[in-house]
């Protein structure tokens, strides 16, 4: 009788080995796949408390002597951060959603495939298939310029709010009249935000009151600096489940500098960008070019693995659960490009904005570019370093600049969320009890 188990259970390895294996191999390849279908808006995000901390780069790492962010002390708020990049998955929620929805704008939001075509190399594969493979669902978004993740974050906002104004009787049933807030605003779409009920229509006074949860967006620049800094400060670290204290509660002196890292994980320099935990000893820390033509290392000898963007959950930085804040894809933030703007923000919440530009009067508040200057209005900011980039640029203080409306194989995104009231002693209220609750009662 074992003979002709046997036997049977070797055909069935025959017969359906490759099924299985094919089954396996699809599990993996959609296993983060970080859709926006989640009943929790906030899933997969990470809790930055605010606080103080030197926002700039430090002049010994400053090889290329650029000095367009020289360390000054900011404080900035609280916010929750995406702890991945936006992934393929997750875009292509948000492009077929548009499609089933409002076909006539789906196109403009659709990725530029084309950022992959170089004139001297052969990245026909990437063209055709980076966005749209199944294979590549957890990678990071890329090909998206400033604009259109913009309007990526204000359709998130919209979903997260949608099913909790329905439950109010604010707006009709999304599910035969697609919901339209902030990307309505953003896009000047034809279609007006559904009316509210005639028994709820004095509760609405305008667009921005149907905003419940709060709105998802690019980070600042200086938001995004304190989440890569921040997250490997022994101070941070130590008193952030101290729900009556801020991050320097235990050192009430403490030094700003132990959040001073050029890199998100800690260390002191280029030295640093090994990994020297047990069993991953000598494994880089990012996904970046260590040289010419060496963007992921020799076989057998592989130091970061990834010729092109890895998965958004790979390289895990910092103990926020941060992944890829440096290095794998750039990262656009909100903030329009200058190179004093250190000298003219505010040090609480720092934030250069369209509206305010260089000068005081709107005839000065443009440069000249295009003809002295690349430097323009639409010019925003991106940080991070990428797959293509080599260390320089993966320190957290540097930061250079795109049209607003291009884009590029290197430059994906991530979404912050302000977080109200979590700066105060009282910060569990909102979590035990949502205020939009309370308002309602219901």
């Amino acid at each position: 009788m074992n003979f002709i188990n046997s036997i049977l259970l070797f055909f069935a390895v025959l017969f359906l080995g490759p099924t299985m294996l094919s089954s396996t191999q699809t599990n993996n390849a959609t296993a983060v796949q970080l859709a926006a279908k989640n009943t929790n808006p906030f899933q997969d995000m990470a809790m930055v408390r605010g606080g103080t901390y030197n926002i700039g780069m430090n002049t010994e790492e400053n090889e290329m002597r650029q000095w367009n962010n020289p360390y000054r002390r900011a404080t900035v708020s609280s916010f929750r951060i995406d702890k991945y990049e936006v992934s393929n998955k997750k875009y292509r929620d948000y492009t077929h959603w548009l499609e089933k929805n409002y076909a006539a704008v789906a196109k403009a939001a659709l990725p530029d495939t084309l950022v992959w075509r170089e004139p001297l190399a052969y990245n026909e594969p990437m063209v055709q298939g980076y966005f749209r493979a199944k294979a590549f669902n957890d990678y990071p978004v890329v090909g998206v310029s400033w604009v259109q993740a913009n309007d990526y974050c204000r359709w998130r906002t919209d979903r997260a709010n949608e099913q909790i104004l329905f439950r109010y009787g604010l707006i009709p049933d999304p599910k035969t009249t697609p919901y339209l807030g902030k990307l309505n605003i953003a896009n000047g779409n034809a279609n007006p935000t559904p009316a509210a009920p005639a028994a709820t229509a004095k509760k609405i006074k305008s667009d921005e009151e149907y905003i419940v949860v709060p709105e998802f967006r690019l980070p600042t620049e200086a938001e995004w600096e304190y989440a890569a800094k921040v997250s490997s400060s022994k101070n941070y670290i130590s008193n952030f489940k101290n729900k009556k204290a801020g991050s320097n509660a235990a050192n009430p002196g403490a030094s700003v500098v132990d959040s001073d890292s050029p890199y998100p994980w800690g260390g002191l320099g280029v030295e640093d960008l090994r990994n020297t935990k047990k069993g991953r000893q000598g494994m880089y820390m990012a996904n970046f070019k260590s040289g010419n033509g060496d963007y992921m290392g020799m076989i057998g000898y592989a130091n970061d693995g990834a010729g092109f963007p890895a998965k958004v959950n790979s390289f895990l930085q910092n103990k926020l659960g941060l992944y890829n804040i440096s290095g794998n894809v750039n990262e656009w933030v909100e903030d329009i490009y200058r190179p004093l703007s250190s000298k003219d923000m505010s040090d609480m919440n720092p934030y250069r904005g369209s509206d305010a530009l260089d000068g005081d009067e709107p005839e000065v508040a443009s440069y000249d570019s295009d003809v002295t200057t690349l430097i323009s209005n639409k010019s925003r900011v991106y940080k991070g370093g990428s797959w293509k980039d080599r260390p320089y640029w993966l320190n957290i203080g540097t930061r250079r600049f795109l049209d607003q409306d291009k884009s590029s194989s290197s430059i994906g995104f991530r979404c912050v969320s302000s977080a109200f009231g979590l700066d105060a002693a009282s910060q569990a209220v909102d979590d035990a009890t949502p205020w939009y609750k309370r308002l309602f009662k219901k």
